[in-house]
């Protein structure tokens, strides 16, 4: 999957409904993801050590389209620094430190347009530093340039005003086939849900006849998944006890009747 299409899956879990009241005018989210990976593509830095990008970056958007974002909470500025891990990850570029990504309400930027600006954030006060990019059909000359401020340790929940930092691409949980038709197949965790049955409709598909049509779910609460038996008629096991509904960890076997799938972590 694309990086920009997982950005927007991602704040589709992030956001219950999202797709279905999607922003019909105004800023996009997506747009800002894109901004960032054209920043940092534009503002490239050939070093000894390879090419660097900007790792800091402060977006302005006007007080209506940050109220709009803002449903988004945290998650938002979160997912915008992974695409820019993500981003150099993929096309071989360095960053010299935590990708630093923040969302500010300003009066003088105009709704549907933003303000960027990025700086290379490192030890070494010699390192180059990152230029202005502006969007749309350009925010006003007077914006500040300044990148974001350290993350607070303290204060209320993070938002869009506060700094998100990621350092690296997140792990992510797959499910493995163990045994029978389509061993060493992986699924993997997407979404709020994911489905496990015989019907061609689930998520993963189990060709076995001890496995109900709709046998088991994974759901997502919170950061961990829970297996949740969907009354099924041979029932659902972790690591050999029955399970009705319980919370999993890569590691875990999961027995559906005679069929049996684990949860690996991988790396997007």
């Amino acid at each position: 999957m694309g990086v920009l299409q997982d950005f927007e899956r991602r704040l589709e879990g992030a956001v219950e409904g999202f797709f279905a009241r999607a922003f019909r005018s105004g800023l996009q989210p997506v747009e800002l993801a894109k901004a960032l990976q054209r920043y940092a593509e534009d503002n490239q830095h050939v070093t000894a050590d390879g090419v660097v990008v900007p790792n800091v970056y402060r977006i302005h958007v006007s007080p209506r389209d940050h109220d709009r974002l803002s449903s988004f909470g945290a998650s938002l500025p979160r997912e915008l620094a992974e695409v820019v891990v993500r981003t150099s990850t993929d096309r071989g570029w360095s960053l010299r430190g935590p990708v630093k990504v923040r969302i500010e309400a300003l009066d003088e930027v105009r709704f549907g347009m933003y303000d960027l600006a990025g700086r290379v954030e490192v030890v070494d006060p010699s390192a180059p530093s990152g230029a202005r990019l502006r969007g749309g059909s350009r925010a006003p000359s007077g914006a500040p340039a300044s990148a974001p401020p350290p993350t607070r340790s303290t204060g209320p929940p993070p938002g869009l005003d506060q700094t998100q930092v990621v350092t690296h691409a997140r792990a992510t949980l797959q499910l493995r086939i163990a045994n029978g038709p389509g061993k060493g197949t992986t699924t993997p965790l997407t979404g709020q849900r994911v489905t496990l049955g015989r019907l061609n409709s689930c998520t993963v598909t189990l060709d076995d006849s001890t496995v109900s049509r709709e046998h088991a779910a994974l759901v997502r609460r919170g950061e961990t998944w829970w297996v949740v038996d969907l009354n099924s008629t041979n029932g659902t096991s972790v690591n050999g006890v029955h399970a009705a509904e319980q919370p999993v960890a890569p590691g875990d076997r999961i027995e559906l009747g005679d069929a049996v799938v684990e949860l690996v972590e991988g790396r997007e």
